[in-house]
């Protein structure tokens, strides 16, 4: 793992690329990529993104970008592209004394509180305005992706059945986990194939299934008075639209680090998403489906993160797939 110091010499290094006069910069998270905020002399603020090694390449990186810029131009608040001194969205920039490099981006910056951060002190009602609102800004970015060209080079992954669940799937093969029991590797197994056979059936033309932002959680969303932000695209790619709503309420479940609330939010997101996208009734019956491949997805996540500390979690998480698919009639056999 690359150290702080190291990637704060390459941030530096890398601000030369959009010829920006600095007053300051700052770490101001580091995960998966790292993002530092940074503070122009005229009092503009940034965020510089290092990307993690390996995830995205050029192309795909550009593709966000792309689609990013269609969301901003369809009056969504998400972040916006600073062009290099050269006219490209991103730089290649190498360690010092080194021939390995990591692309950045620049953004401008988006103040807001996270949601998250605030939902622990809310009010019923308070969660239920924000959750409605979020429910809109959900329906609106799928809008705009129904009303988007793609363009002929764009390059991002699938969240479909593959990528759920096929041999390779995107977030990886949370049915072979080694913090669990032979009992329930099995009943994942199972849960795997069951989930398989309902997701091959969903329909995936452009009004069920398109680019979505795919990581919408309470973290990456900002508040700032009524307007509602969404941040980190680096998970974004074609999926169908329900496994948008379902990662949005997806951490109100009372089995999660800041559980609460979940019957309120959920409500409030379908109805905020009905108003803007009536008659979608068939991808509001979606969500429990989604909600459960939340869960199996995030097992195998955090197994291949130890590094985040999350690894107590697991169980939690398998018991609740193994719950989830008994409501949803997915686990046929020996659960």
């Amino acid at each position: 793992m690359i150290d702080e110091k190291a990637l704060t010499d390459l941030a530096k290094k890398s601000l030369k690329e959009w010829d920006l006069d600095v007053q300051s910069i700052n770490l101001h998270l580091q995960s998966e990529n790292t993002v530092f905020k940074v503070e122009g002399k005229d009092g503009n603020e940034y965020a510089l993104r290092v990307h993690r090694k390996g995830y995205h390449d050029l192309d795909e990186l550009n593709s966000e970008h792309n689609w990013t810029s269609c969301l901003s131009n369809a009056g969504l608040s998400v972040p916006e592209a600073v062009a290099t001194a050269n006219g490209e969205a991103y730089a290649s920039v190498f360690f010092n004394d080194s021939d390995e490099f990591r692309y950045v981006g620049l953004v401008k910056w988006i103040e807001g509180n996270i949601l998250n951060d605030l939902i622990l002190e809310l009010k019923e009602k308070e969660v239920s305005d924000l959750y409605n609102s979020l429910g809109k800004v959900i329906a609106k970015f799928h809008q705009a992706t129904i009303n988007w060209d793609v363009p002929k080079d764009f390059k991002r992954h699938s969240f479909d059945v593959d990528g759920f669940v096929g041999s390779e799937p995107f977030w990886g093969r949370f049915w072979e986990v080694k913090n669990a029991s032979d009992e329930d590797r099995e009943k994942l197994s199972l849960i795997r194939k069951n989930i398989e056979n309902s997701l091959s059936q969903l329909p995936r033309d452009i009004s069920s299934f398109g680019m979505i932002h795919a990581d919408m959680h309470s973290q990456n969303v900002l508040i700032q008075e009524d307007k509602l932000s969404v941040i980190d695209f680096d998970d974004a790619g074609f999926g169908w639209y329900g496994f948008d709503l379902a990662v949005a309420v997806w951490d109100r479940l009372d089995f999660t680090a800041t559980g609460c609330h979940f019957d309120i939010a959920y409500e409030a997101l379908i109805a905020g998403y009905l108003e803007e996208c009536p008659n979608t009734q068939d991808i509001i019956k979606t969500i429990p489906t989604f909600l459960l491949m939340r869960t199996m997805m995030i097992i195998r996540w955090i197994e291949d993160r130890p590094e985040a500390g999350y690894e107590d979690f697991i169980p939690v998480l398998i018991k609740a797939s193994i719950d989830q698919a008994k409501d949803l009639k997915l686990s046929l056999i020996h659960i």
